[in-house]
């Protein structure tokens, strides 16, 4: 039973653009020449047991009032919705409404949907400052919390985010959290992990996005998540140019043999681990704790026995679930 979330917005805010670069490695200055959605497109995300999911990018024309009985069906059972405003497309009222149109339709459809708003396209040089990507933040989602307290809805998430840096994909790591039950025992595991092995931070990857399907429960900072999700390249880089000849054969450039350590000058280690088929475990350690690795390696492969068990039980689960 794959989940689905559900992506919209006004045109050319940016929901194809986002899909392209995180999904189907597009650099973002492709993304200039990309075609406007006509229809709803799927997107497949199935790398590996842990993450399978759809996303749903409608077509910035989509009106809530007019859709059809196909496009009703998809926000029905979606999971999540995520809307996306251009943050450089002043002023935003029409697609504050517009959004909260859209949230009271679908959410008396679907009651169990989550919401989530894509404050997007904060970079260049209007959002160079920190402080305008804050007021702009405010401004947005104070008139939708006006809206939607009004209306009895549920209060949204609210991210920035921007393809021509991580943001983006901290912020659909969240989301992906957020619809995947099983990320609650995994926490609780690293957590532990962390504690017996004295790490700093935990990232547990999807290879192929760089999307963190789990961390640790302390605060995620941008800079060693990008440490982290850097080193996934260096890996199947270094795979790419002396272990196979296709680089597009991540199969075979990241297997259950792959383990990498690099030793930063702040004193830091980087650890990378793999834990199944396209799942990357990311530690940040300071040096002087990574003495015994011998031990570091015992605790990752009892979390790794522990997280076969979760999606054993997971799969059970969905198996009697779809025979009912």
């Amino acid at each position: 039973m794959a989940l689905s979330i559900a992506l919209l917005g006004n045109k050319r805010a940016g929901k194809s653009s986002i899909l392209k670069v995180v999904f189907q490695k597009m650099s973002p200055n492709e993304t200039l020449f990309i075609e406007n959605t006509i229809r709803v497109d799927e997107v497949k995300v199935h790398n590996n047991p842990y993450t399978k999911f759809s996303i749903l990018d409608f077509p910035g024309s989509f009106e809530i009032a007019h859709m059809t009985s196909l496009e009703k069906r998809y926000l029905q059972s979606c999971s999540m919705l995520i809307y996306v405003i251009d943050a450089q497309d002043e002023p935003y009222n029409k697609a504050i409404e517009k959004f909260v149109q859209t949230q009271t339709e679908v959410y008396s459809l679907n009651p169990q949907c989550l919401f989530e708003v894509f404050i997007h396209k904060i970079d260049g040089d209007m959002f160079v400052n920190e402080e305008v990507k804050l007021e702009v933040q405010g401004e947005i989602s104070d008139s939708i919390r006006f809206d939607t307290t009004e209306r009895s809805l549920p209060e949204p998430s609210f991210h920035l985010t921007s393809i021509y840096d991580l943001s983006i994909f901290e912020a659909l790591s969240k989301v992906v959290q957020k619809i995947t039950p099983q990320v609650s025992y995994f926490i609780n595991m690293l957590d532990v992990l962390m504690n017996h092995c004295r790490l700093d931070k935990i990232y547990v990857f999807d290879v192929i996005t760089k999307l963190y399907i789990a961390t640790d429960s302390t605060p995620v900072d941008l800079i060693s998540y990008e440490l982290c999700s850097d080193m996934i390249d260096v890996v199947i880089d270094v795979s790419c140019i002396y272990g196979i000849e296709s680089e597009e054969n991540y199969n075979k450039a990241f297997d259950n043999k792959s383990t990498s350590v690099i030793k930063l000058d702040t004193g830091m280690t980087l650890y990378l681990r793999e834990v199944e088929h396209l799942l990357a475990l990311v530690c940040l350690v300071k040096e002087d704790n990574f003495d015994r690795q011998h031990l570091i390696d015992y605790n990752i492969n009892c979390f790794k026995e522990g997280a076969r068990k979760i999606f054993e039980a997971r799969e059970k689960w969905v198996s009697e679930e779809s025979k009912r």
